[in-house]
């Protein structure tokens, strides 16, 4: 299933999104703050980012260059009212891929998510690695042996290594990732997680870069 994050502070229009996508069959995480959504990003895997611009906590345009600073690809679409070239210049420029003007239209919006969604490849709910498939939205591994469920972390970790094939995701990425920001985690704690992922995926897939981090290939 497609997970779409809506980050609008407006929770009347916030909720009447969050109704139009769960009827076009899409699971949806609502927040209303833009340091909330960007501690949502960083504990979770989206296929779609739909962000105001003005919000508390952080902008959508500050948002969204924290994310894209992680190497977060996640496709982005700004809801704005703004109409101003500049304005619309500088979401561009932090990383987002479209922009709906408001008040937005539902089909509109609907044909602008799924076509957005079949460019980036977001509609393929699975991956191969090797002999094994990876379910992304249902965080299993499927094997000729039967499916295995992974634990929330090792999903995490999965997740952000696919979303950067052949580029070397550092220790301090994957530890923004997979652990909350006031928690303090070893680089012991995180061997563990690469260790398992290896055991169930293959040593070939993860790549040790001294010092620095791991390099994913699949």
């Amino acid at each position: 299933m497609i997970h779409i994050l809506i980050a609008e502070d407006d929770k009347l229009f916030a909720q009447t999104l969050e109704d139009l996508l769960l009827e076009e069959g899409f699971a949806v995480t609502l927040c209303h703050d833009g340091a909330e959504a960007e501690a949502l990003c960083y504990e979770n895997s989206y296929d779609l980012l739909l962000l105001d611009i003005n919000m508390p906590g952080l902008s959508g345009i500050e948002l969204l260059r924290s994310v894209r600073s992680q190497s977060d690809t996640t496709p982005a679409i700004y809801l704005t009212s703004y109409k101003e070239k500049a304005m619309l210049c500088k979401g561009f420029d932090a990383g987002a891929d479209d922009y709906i003007k408001k008040p937005v239209d539902p089909d509109e919006l609907i044909l602008r998510i799924r076509a957005l969604l079949k460019r980036s490849n977001k509609s393929v709910t699975t991956v191969k690695l090797g002999d094994i498939e990876y379910d992304k939205h249902q965080k299993v591994l499927i094997t000729d042996n039967g499916n295995i469920s992974l634990s929330p972390k090792v999903a995490q970790l999965l997740d952000l290594f696919i979303e950067n094939p052949n580029r070397v995701v550092s220790r301090e990425q994957i530890k923004k990732r997979l652990w909350e920001w006031d928690e303090n985690p070893s680089d012991g704690a995180l061997r563990v997680y690469v260790n398992e992922l290896k055991k169930l995926i293959g040593k070939a897939h993860i790549e040790n870069i001294k010092g620095i981090g791991y390099r994913f290939a699949y």
